[in-house]
């Protein structure tokens, strides 16, 4: 009987002591300021990568469809004991110069032997194609009817 206890307690050590010494879940997570934005409209379209990795990849979408107007970045480490976690914020704004309906595709990491995907959004843009705002432009600066 004193055996069986004896193994139980081990069993339960075991596993608190795995289950404290386990990753944080990685999360990457994309987010859009605006859904429903009018061509030449800028939108803030913001990428959030935090985990514990040890060499990872970023696969970022391609913004078929948009022009990106500007980029930044952020990284933090963050430690705990023997953990280091890795934060990452990417900021791109972008524009659509034509209307319709377009989707940004998701955004993943591959790290070892697991791979974490951000899911896609939709973005709908409305108005006219932005030559033909640039073509109009002086126009109704100069208070010109058209």
């Amino acid at each position: 009987m004193h055996l069986r206890i004896s193994l139980f307690r081990f069993i339960i050590l075991i596993f608190l002591s795995t289950a404290a010494y386990a990753q944080t879940p990685s999360i990457i997570e994309a987010s859009v300021n605006k859904h429903k934005i009018t061509t030449g409209e800028i939108f803030t379209y913001t990428l959030k990568i935090e985990g514990e990795f040890l060499s990872p990849k970023l696969t970022i979408p391609k913004f078929d469809n948009f022009t990106i107007a500007s980029q930044g970045q952020q990284r933090q480490y963050t430690s705990k004991g023997n953990r280091t976690t890795l934060t990452i914020k990417i900021t791109y704004h972008l524009f659509a110069p034509n209307p319709g309906s377009f989707t940004i595709e998701g955004a993943n990491v591959a790290d070892k032997n697991k791979r974490i995907e951000a899911k896609p959004i939709a973005i709908e843009v409305t108005g006219k194609p932005l030559k033909e705002k640039i073509k109009v432009a002086p126009h109704i600066e100069r208070g010109i009817d058209i």
